[in-house]
């Protein structure tokens, strides 16, 4: 087994599983519900990576004094010097979480195969910890059940090639993520836990009000946030502008309206704030690549 610089201390929820792979990746899977309220302390010893998602509800935590939020639906990316992080988990909680430990030297192995050119774990490296989310693709989410399918039946002979191969798709998924965003942008936000309680506000809001959607100026008053730092914070956060997902939202609830109960394209359409349904097809067309003619037919 190669060296992990981690601390932590040991339970049966944290960590309830824990392999390597080969040196210098890991994998830790963490599951269960508390029966009390827990307190954990970690920290590490030396950089290291962490690629973590959490299956079923959020968890929240500091590393390196910086508010961290593991969502579900989300990909978390760490890079981290030497840190101390502490949680804090209330009782009933449902945990589930895997957390990818990757070394430095592999980490930039892995970007050179994923054509990073000179992408390195430097290049991600602000201070002591830097931390950005994802939200999971489709792909993504068929490897996560994957992997769930994997921890539910393990066998005491497990198929680590198959978990090895899986763990080597999440990474080349968001390397190329990583490669495709700007890192000057990411490194001018920082969002404390009161940013994201405002952020996550601000989603509610846009989900609740898809056919006549707030203004930028008029969503910043509503969640007080700036509205400069809210386009900033937004894009960071949920990985899309406010206009884009507005416009994604009121796609999908498109979509399902003319799938699962059967709307034609124009009461589709108005149901979520198109007023033009030719712009409303092409639109639903980039994103689907079908025409929403087409699924009503079907």
């Amino acid at each position: 087994m190669s060296y992990l610089p981690l601390t932590f201390e040991t339970s049966e929820i944290f960590p309830r599983k824990s392999i390597t792979l080969r040196p210098g990746v890991h994998i830790m899977m963490s599951s269960g519900i508390p029966e009390s309220n827990l307190e954990r302390k970690t920290g590490t010893t030396s950089s290291i990576f962490e690629l973590s998602y959490s299956r079923r509800d959020a968890l929240y935590g500091e590393v390196g004094h910086r508010t961290v939020e593991l969502k579900p639906g989300y990909a978390s990316l760490g890079f981290l010097d030497q840190a101390c992080g502490h949680s804090k988990y209330d009782i009933g909680i449902d945990i589930r979480l895997y957390s990818i430990w990757i070394s430095p030297s592999v980490f930039n192995d892995f970007c050179r195969a994923a054509g990073g050119g000179g992408t390195a774990f430097q290049s991600f490296q602000h201070g002591t910890y830097y931390n950005c989310n994802f939200k999971t693709s489709p792909r993504e989410e068929s490897i996560l059940y994957k992997l769930d399918d994997f921890f539910n039946h393990e066998t005491k002979e497990m198929n680590l090639l198959f978990l090895e191969s899986q763990i080597l798709e999440l990474m080349s998924l968001n390397l190329e993520r990583l490669f495709g965003k700007s890192n000057a942008e990411q490194a001018e936000v920082s969002l404390s836990r009161s940013d994201m309680d405002s952020l996550i506000l601000a989603h509610e809001i846009l989900l609740s009000r898809l056919e006549n959607p707030p203004s930028l100026l008029e969503l910043s008053r509503l969640i007080h946030m700036n509205d400069c730092k809210l386009k900033r914070a937004f894009k960071y956060y949920y990985n899309q502008t406010v206009y884009e997902f507005i416009r994604n939202q009121r796609l999908e609830k498109a979509f399902s309206l003319i799938e699962d109960q059967h709307l034609n394209v124009s009461q589709a359409a108005f149901s979520v704030g198109y007023t033009n349904t030719g712009h409303f097809s092409q639109s639903f067309f980039s994103k689907f690549g079908i025409y929403p003619s087409q699924l009503v037919r079907k």
